[in-house]
């Protein structure tokens, strides 16, 4: 990555976070729950029976309601084993069975609970909710700079859907990107949900 590039990228972080630092709770439940609604309306997300979504924290768009409902509906819901991965375990998801095998207590980042019959391949998964700083109307992500999702989006299958939530402030016009960056399909705020390229 040039200079340049990686100094755009962090000054953008840098503003994302604080405009979203400054967001109360509630403004934060109240928005996530009509992103919730605008996800749920989704064809692909009716049509897809295993759901990969990041488990929520700090003031990212919260993605509980969400969870309980695919889990009431039957669908698999998967969660991406972030702390396995910073502990050197490669990049795992996991299939959890209920609201409460999304531990919290003591963890940076909400973490599933892991058990080997759990883990399941990363291709297997149909659809993708994908968190970010910041996304583009080319579908560009920016996230925290761990690079965290890119490597988990690089395994997808070709066909899995990708889809971003954010808030409306954190649609810009265009964003730096580079080619290992995995741009999303959709982009769904508490506003609308957009095809990428599809931005008014």
């Amino acid at each position: 990555m040039s200079p340049n590039l990686s100094r755009e990228k962090q000054e953008i972080r840098e503003r994302m976070r604080a405009i979203r630092q400054a967001l109360s709770p509630e403004d934060v439940e109240r928005a996530s729950y009509k992103v919730a609604r605008f996800v749920l309306d989704q064809e692909e997300v009716g049509e897809s029976g295993t759901i990969c979504s990041y488990a929520s924290v700090g003031k990212e768009v919260q993605t509980r309601f969400l969870v309980r409902s695919f889990l009431r509906s039957g669908k698999r819901v998967i969660i991406p084993d972030w702390e396995g991965w910073c502990q050197g375990s490669g990049v795992r998801v996991v299939q959890i069975s209920s609201e409460e095998d999304i531990l919290t207590e003591g963890r940076i980042v909400p973490q599933p609970r892991v058990l080997e019959e759990s883990i399941i391949p990363v291709e297997e998964i149909e659809l993708f909710l994908v968190p970010g700083l910041a996304f583009d109307r080319s579908g560009n992500r920016l996230g925290m700079g761990g690079g965290y999702f890119d490597r988990l989006l690089k395994l997808a299958a070709p066909e899995a859907t990708l889809i971003g939530l954010g808030f409306e402030f954190q649609l810009l016009k265009s964003l730096p990107a580079e080619t290992h960056d995995v741009p999303v399909h959709k982009v769904v705020t508490s506003v609308a949900a957009r095809f990428c390229g599809d931005f008014s």
